[in-house]
């Protein structure tokens, strides 16, 4: 079976990257997060500005927990990008044999390239997008506006709330919104909202595009560059974010 997961939001700063790295890993750590096992994970980083989930430290082509982890680059700046990498990974990547989960940290941007022809495409992928909202109105104008020029695209999905830039009393333009009642009314759309819990801010800049496996990893030798109490924040927050990141599944 395959599954895939559209990390997408309004601009930068809103969390793309750090979530696409959690929702990566929890797959990773599926003993822990109670995802299912699956044979491969695609990690697509289509943002050209910042490609910070497959970069020099970031997610490479390797055999992780008995998962074979591939990292491709492909920047989506036009339809026709979304185009040739489809038909990349349907030709290249994915077969109807193995359990395979395709995770894309997209661009801000990237969303306005969805057209028919994309979508025809995607629909072969059974995709998810997951919107990370911010708490100023540009952040839900714009998943409201992203609806209304591909609703088939966003007929299911998933509001994450990124706890880091603040409580859930942070996001009132969401919270008192139209679109949210739309998404949430279980009528013409699927849609469900999920926390994603704060990292403490000293540790999430000190791993930086580091794997949390990378960095769990690290901290047990001495001289590695990871102090161990990064490493013991890295290892007690993938068990909780994993966690939280599950429901992606279960709800599906």
């Amino acid at each position: 079976m395959i599954k895939s997961y559209f990390v997408d939001g309004d601009k930068g700063g809103v969390g793309k990257s750090f979530v696409s790295r959690c929702l990566v890993d929890s797959f990773i750590n599926h003993e822990v997060s109670g995802m299912p096992k699956i044979d491969k994970l695609i990690v697509i980083d289509a943002d050209p500005m910042n490609p910070d989930v497959v970069c020099e430290h970031g997610y490479k082509n390797e055999v992780v927990n008995n998962i074979q982890v591939i990292g491709l680059q492909r920047p989506i700046k036009s339809e026709d990008d979304w185009l040739n990498l489809i038909n990349e990974l349907a030709e290249t990547q994915i077969n109807e044999t193995d359990e395979i989960r395709l995770v894309f940290s997209l661009p801000s941007a990237a969303g306005l390239y969805i057209t028919e022809s994309v979508l025809s495409l995607m629909a072969l992928m059974n995709p998810t997008p997951i919107w990370v909202m911010g708490i100023d109105a540009s952040s839900t104008n714009q998943l409201e506006a992203r609806v209304g020029k591909s609703p088939m695209f966003y007929q299911n999905g998933v509001v994450l709330i990124n706890l880091k830039h603040g409580p859930g009393k942070s996001f009132e333009f969401w919270d008192k919104s139209s679109i949210r009642k739309t998404l949430l009314s279980g009528e013409d759309y699927a849609w469900s909202e999920l926390e994603l819990p704060a990292m403490m801010p000293r540790a999430a800049e000190l791993i930086g595009s580091m794997p949390l496996h990378t960095v769990i990893d690290k901290g047990n030798f001495p001289g590695s560059g990871v102090a161990i109490g990064t490493r013991t924040v890295a290892q007690t927050y993938r068990g909780i974010a994993g966690r939280k990141l599950a429901a992606l599944e279960s709800s599906r």
